[in-house]
């Protein structure tokens, strides 16, 4: 009976998950932008002044957001797309790793109005390091589980672990610089961005 079960729930229909995943993804990224607010009834000088001192930081914290998202978005992808088959487990993997996903905005938003304060860089952060955290989880997961395309060889493998466990490593260390609250802080979260785009994927991977 227990064999049963497992060849039921290991059967699964993967193209759902990847279905719920583009559909959270698509809402995160849209509700990305309404941390941008302009208030009405401003003169010309007051708008100038607005513009520069709050809305060029949000712009940048919601471009920092928006690639963020995009960059897991494209991992999970490219997961996704070596995955055969999930059970339950996986998908109540994935479940956790979308919740957090769905934090983002929050933790951005409040990034974009305390950009300066650590407490804001820290929230964002640990989002962060939850978000791939789970997202590792369910790798791992695929892999000792068989779930994964046999063409994915050791090699392969650790190379998509490696792309997930250095942001998190960067994003581990922005916590006690933040506490230094040096300003430049907030641009220690482009360095996964830099690697995610221009390194760390394998030539087999993108094949």
């Amino acid at each position: 009976m227990d064999s049963l079960q497992d060849k039921e729930h290991a059967s699964l229909d993967v193209k759902r998950i990847q279905s719920l995943t583009d559909a959270v993804f698509a809402i995160v990224i849209t509700i990305l932008s309404l941390t941008l607010v302009v208030p009405p009834g401003e003169n010309d000088e007051g708008l100038k002044r607005f513009l520069s001192d709050q809305i060029l930081p949000k712009l940048f914290i919601f471009f920092l957001g928006f690639v963020i998202v995009g960059a897991y978005w494209i991992d999970t992808h490219y997961n996704h797309h070596h995955i055969l088959k999930v059970n339950k487990v996986s998908i109540w993997l994935n479940i956790f790793f979308l919740m957090f996903i769905c934090l983002i905005p929050f933790s951005s938003g409040l990034l974009a109005n305390y950009l300066y304060s650590s407490i804001s860089v820290i929230v964002y952060s640990i989002n962060l390091i939850l978000v791939s955290s789970w997202h590792l989880a369910m790798l791992v997961y695929s892999w000792r589980k068989r779930f994964i395309h046999p063409y994915v060889d050791t090699r392969l493998y650790r190379n998509m672990i490696w792309r997930i466990v250095f942001p998190i490593i960067i994003y581990l260390l922005i916590i006690p610089v933040s506490l230094l609250r040096t300003p430049w802080v907030v641009y220690l979260f482009l360095l996964p961005l830099f690697f995610q785009i221009f390194f760390g994927r394998s030539k087999r991977e993108m094949g």
